[in-house]
């Protein structure tokens, strides 16, 4: 399941820089030469799950100057690493994609920051146009977790990127409701939002989901559904 996130991640789309001359990669080969070449063969290794194939790829566009490239290399490796050194690289990469203003890089990169960094790179992201990154930081600026607390902007947040399509915002933008962020709690509306991120594949939103649930059989059910999607406190419930 989360390799399979994963690769979905990688595919992503991305802008084309004006053409550099790469960086060595390691691969000895020549290999492609300009960044739509290399993010071609990244996507085409994908699809066949040609994973060091398409981590070249991607190297060499990042070398070449394109940011998401670098973004999309370090979410690989900072959760799926091939060798020693991968994590400090991914977030290397990862940084190196933020500071080139890629809303992918600065989402990825905050949780391996201090709270107070991880505010920033999802308030960041989010200004860049990231609906899951808005989600994210929706839910640490309700909370106050490393940034100041606005509840009445982090449900703006969260209800932008709901809509905009970002399942982690769906579950923030119930949580809105839940916890009476800017108003008495609704908890149908909760409900409701809860169920949209669950079925979106959001582990928080099926957890949300599970604890107002009343029949004991399906708040189970959302609970493996949510270990399934990376909620670790699930899978002992």
């Amino acid at each position: 399941m989360r390799a399979a996130v994963l690769i979905v991640a990688l595919i992503a789309c991305h802008p084309t820089p004006a053409p550099q001359q790469p960086a060595q990669t390691g691969s000895g080969t020549t290999g492609c030469e300009n960044v739509a070449a290399c993010v071609a063969q990244a996507d085409d290794a994908l699809h066949v799950n040609d994973i060091p194939r398409a981590l070249d790829g991607l190297a060499r566009a990042c070398a070449f100057g394109d940011a998401h490239s670098c973004a999309r290399e370090g979410v690989y490796l900072v959760t799926n690493p091939q060798k020693d050194g991968d994590r400090e690289r991914a977030v290397t990469l990862l940084q190196k994609a933020c500071d080139d203003n890629d809303a992918l890089g600065c989402e990825k990169l905050a949780p391996t920051q201090t709270d107070q960094i991880a505010a920033q790179l999802y308030d960041k992201a989010c200004g860049l146009g990231d609906s899951s990154a808005c989600g994210s930081f929706a839910i640490v600026l309700a909370h106050g977790t490393g940034t100041t607390a606005d509840k009445p902007r982090a449900a703006q947040l969260a209800q932008k990127g709901c809509q905009d399509g970002a399942a982690n915002a769906c579950t923030a933008w119930g949580e809105s409701y839940s916890e009476g962020w800017i108003g008495a709690p609704d908890p149908a509306r909760a409900s409701e939002l809860f169920t949209k991120a669950c079925e979106q594949g959001d582990g928080r939103g099926c957890m949300d989901l599970a604890n107002v649930t009343t029949d004991p059989n399906e708040a189970r059910r959302l609970r493996e559904k949510a270990c399934a999607n990376g909620i670790g406190q699930a899978c002992s419930q």
